[in-house]
């Protein structure tokens, strides 16, 4: 849906089209376009009645709000995260890149969507031990400061490793990709998008949706701004937008 929504010439039929691939997507879409949260005086009857009433951007949002919902419907025990917890930082992130990457110059779809998928790995790693039977510590009771050592310790791999494989089998853009794996640990790296995810992430954190173990790689500093290519008040103007959108798409979501 982002690649169709980034085509300059794209129309309604070709966004509905794709939407009517999945027909629990489309109810839920028109159910969420109805919704207080978007307070629509005249209700939508009809997918195409939906799209045409929220626009592109918001649909984009509320599939990725969806997907992620889809995808993260349990809990991570061995992380210590709740599924609401789970959705609602990816929800969060992912509102922040949006905002974020519109400041900055890079592709606001692409990076909405990244922000949603950046933990798609700790979900790997869960139903990895789940399916093997692992018997190891939870990250809470392991005596571990940092998430990526304790992962590495009993997976021998980090959940942002594992997040850069999947994504790359999905053919995500390069950019995001690279952003998914190397955010955790940005200092040496040149793109914005990953120091965006950065900055995105403790965004999170800092308004009460962060997941245990992340605080020690989410220490915002001048060089993320500096090479995000954004300013700290921009940035915080930026996080109040995105506050505003979460608290509407939480809302219609859930």
């Amino acid at each position: 849906l982002g690649q169709i929504i980034r085509q300059p010439h794209v129309n309604s039929a070709d966004v509905v089209a794709r939407l009517r691939q999945d027909a629990t997507l489309v109810s839920r879409i028109i159910r969420m376009a109805n919704s207080a949260a978007f307070a629509r005086a005249e209700p939508a009857g009809s997918i195409e009645e939906a799209v045409a009433a929220i626009g592109f951007r918001e649909v984009h949002r509320l599939v990725g709000a969806v997907a992620s919902t889809q995808l993260a419907d349990l809990p991570l025990t061995l992380h210590g995260v709740s599924a609401a917890r789970l959705r609602e930082n990816a929800l969060f992130v992912a509102v922040v890149m949006e905002e974020l990457a519109a400041e900055s110059g890079e592709e606001p779809r692409s990076c909405y969507t990244v922000g949603l998928l950046r933990s798609i790995g700790k979900l790997v790693l869960e139903i990895s031990a789940h399916r093997e039977g692992a018997a190891f510590p939870a990250f809470a009771a392991s005596g571990a400061v940092a998430l990526g050592e304790w992962e590495r310790r009993h997976w021998g791999v980090t959940n942002c490793e594992v997040a850069e494989m999947v994504l790359k089998h999905w053919r995500l853009p390069h950019e995001t990709v690279l952003a998914s794996q190397h955010h955790y640990e940005p200092a040496t790296r040149h793109s914005p998008v990953i120091h965006l995810l950065t900055l995105a992430a403790a965004a999170a954190q800092d308004r009460f949706y962060g997941l245990p173990g992340e605080e020690p790689y989410l220490c915002v500093t001048e060089e993320n701004f500096k090479r995000a290519g954004l300013d700290v008040s921009v940035y915080q103007r930026a996080c109040e937008r995105a506050q505003r959108t979460f608290e509407r798409l939480h809302a219609a979501v859930t």
